[in-house]
């Protein structure tokens, strides 16, 4: 879980009130996983001051063509008359770019963290394979 912190003001006061909520993810078990392999990032459009305002993510995904050519030459010929592959798009969405920062953060820790539990699997498996020798 992570927590969210609110910043809300009214015209009365001089300074945001700040309350702090538990951010409450159960929601996302009842919806599909789908494979993402293809990604895209656009700034969003200039605002008065020149800065962009946010940037948008696209995630989707790419299935190779079905091709059925035997050899190379004729496989290379029937992928080229193809002209290009269609994404499938499965979200768009806007954020911040202190969002930004936070979702760079975040995979960050999560590359870590996997090649972290890939080393200490292929580390066990070096252990148990010299165990049975």
């Amino acid at each position: 879980m992570r927590h969210c912190v609110l910043v809300t003001s009214s015209e009365q006061e001089t300074a945001a009130a700040q309350v702090s909520l538990t951010v409450d993810w159960t929601d996302a078990s009842d919806k599909p996983t789908l494979h993402v392999n293809q990604f895209a990032l656009q700034p969003g459009p200039p605002t008065a001051e020149g800065v962009p305002d946010g940037l948008y993510l696209l995630l989707g995904n790419i299935a190779p063509p079905l091709v059925f050519s035997k050899d190379a030459e004729s496989l290379k010929r029937e992928i080229e008359s193809l002209g290009g592959i269609r994404v499938m798009v499965h979200g768009r969405f806007h954020m911040s770019r202190a969002r930004l920062g936070e979702l760079i953060d975040a995979l960050n820790l999560m590359a870590k963290n996997y090649d972290t539990a890939g080393e200490m699997a292929e580390m066990a498996l070096t252990r148990d394979a010299g165990e049975e020798s």
